[in-house]
């Protein structure tokens, strides 16, 4: 048995170190017309794939055998889920706008985006428990190569049932209006609305809007038409989100105010502190509570 020399200076060459090279690699070779979501999608390919792997599934490593439809990477359609939650699209949205885009495509390495059909399929074939390991496992590769940072908040795509979150997984969320009042009652949402830089009085307070996005993810619902939907038909919601009156801003609206001041992720990292505080201090909030699924401080 040979004697192992702590003091070597020189690590091992791992599975780290390949994949540092692998990324290494994709920003040389990433083309100049790639706008930053061509970059993000091409940079992020070896690393979905490897925390696939880990997750257990290799289907992108089966070579397929004899005539038959391809199969469709499992490394492109988890990044088309993670982009969709990223712009807060539907899967049917996020189909079109891939296709709007050839270096999307490009950096996919499809011909044509999946239905939103598929996608859907995918992530019901995937399930619960290992999109929750998948994320766990991504979270940590990300930290290691210093691609996140400890201000930063993401919201999966991890299809969660939701407890102490306001509704339950159904394609109709059920809410709980107790849950809801006593939420925004005791949370405060100034850090979010400082962050803003609003110069000028709006026609909606920004604290409505950022009510609206928090109760959009915490109410697990499938889209913000699907939101304004809810609430135009539970005033009481709307009234503590503070659209009174029944004067709801229209879906346009709430487009624009995300392209004015950044991803929803990016507009509510002020809250991941204010919320993870309410939720740990809850005394009746379920042990089971996925709420790091909806605002996961990294």
């Amino acid at each position: 048995m040979t004697e192992t020399n702590l003091d070597y200076p020189y690590k091992p060459y791992g599975i780290m170190n390949f994949l540092q090279d692998e990324i290494e690699k994709v920003k040389k070779k990433i083309p100049k017309g790639y706008d930053a979501i061509s970059q993000f999608l091409a940079i992020s390919r070896p690393i979905i794939e490897l925390t696939l792997m880990n997750c257990g599934d290799w289907t992108d490593q089966i070579q397929q055998v004899g005539p038959g439809k391809p199969i469709l990477s499992h490394v492109s359609l988890m990044l088309i889920l993670i982009l969709s939650k990223m712009r807060n699209v539907s899967y049917r949205q996020i189909e079109r706008e891939i296709n709007d885009h050839p270096s999307w495509l490009h950096a996919l390495n499809l011909s044509k985006a999946p239905s939103h059909a598929k996608l859907s399929t995918f992530r019901k074939e995937k399930g619960e428990s290992f999109f929750k390991v998948f994320f766990d496992n991504l979270t940590e590769l990300l930290n290691r190569f210093n691609l996140i940072h400890a201000e930063e908040v993401i919201v999966d795509s991890a299809p969660i049932i939701a407890s102490m979150n306001f509704a339950r997984a159904n394609s109709t969320p059920k809410i709980n209006l107790d849950h809801v009042e006593k939420f925004f009652t005791c949370v405060d949402v100034s850090p979010a609305v400082q962050a803003l830089h609003i110069s000028r009085k709006q026609k909606y307070s920004p604290d409505s809007f950022i009510r609206f996005f928090i109760f959009e993810k915490l109410g697990k619902f499938l889209s913000t038409s699907q939101v304004l939907t809810y609430i135009k038909n539970h005033p009481k919601i709307a009234q503590i989100l503070g659209f009174q009156d029944g004067n709801i801003p229209a879906q346009a609206t709430f487009n624009y105010f995300i392209k004015l001041h950044g991803s929803i992720p990016q507009i509510l990292s002020p809250m991941v502190d204010g919320v993870t505080e309410f939720f740990e201090m809850c005394e009746d909030t379920p042990e089971d509570t996925d709420i790091d699924f909806f605002f996961r401080s990294i």
